[in-house]
């Protein structure tokens, strides 16, 4: 059980989504950039959510620095930093386990994790993320669809 709900938080733990290209005039290209680049800053520093079946609800927390993820199912709280490269591609790097109430155990080489993540299709509830990890395949790219719900998540992960 556990070891399949650690190969489960490392599959999760590579998601991301790749940028789709739009081609559009220059009049209309300018103010969708103004646009675009106002929604895509909203992500930054947000509280957001998305499901990984089997495993259930991973909630985050991210600011422009640091993003944290709680999965709710058995209480793990993993942190990582997070540095922007422009305004809808990122790299997390794993920076510490917070808490582990289960004493779960963890894959071998997380701590050296670092994914690189593409956001694309950002709206301003939701976006699908692409990413590539250090721990996979280059050819391995995970998608997943980060959520906002309409009120904040809670204290829980906020320190």
């Amino acid at each position: 059980m556990y070891k399949v709900l650690l190969f489960g938080l490392l599959s999760v733990l590579v998601s991301c989504a790749k940028i789709s290209e739009e081609k559009e005039s220059n009049d209309t290209e300018v103010s969708f950039s103004a646009e675009k680049k106002v929604l895509f800053q909203t992500w930054r520093e947000t509280q957001c959510y998305y499901k990984e079946p089997p495993f259930g609800i991973f909630l985050v927390n991210r600011n422009d620095s640091i993003q944290e993820e709680f999965i709710k199912t058995n209480g793990m709280l993993v942190e990582f930093d997070i540095a922007w490269q422009t305004d809808s591609t990122y790299t997390l790097a794993f920076r510490q386990l917070v808490a582990n109430p289960q004493g779960t155990s963890l894959p071998n080489g997380l701590d050296t994790l670092v994914r690189k993540c593409w956001m694309t299709q950002v709206g301003p509830t939701s976006y699908i993320e692409a990413a590539t990890s250090n721990m996979t395949s280059h050819k391995d790219t995970i998608y997943t669809t980060y959520i906002r719900p309409e009120k904040k998540l809670g204290p829980m992960m906020s320190r």
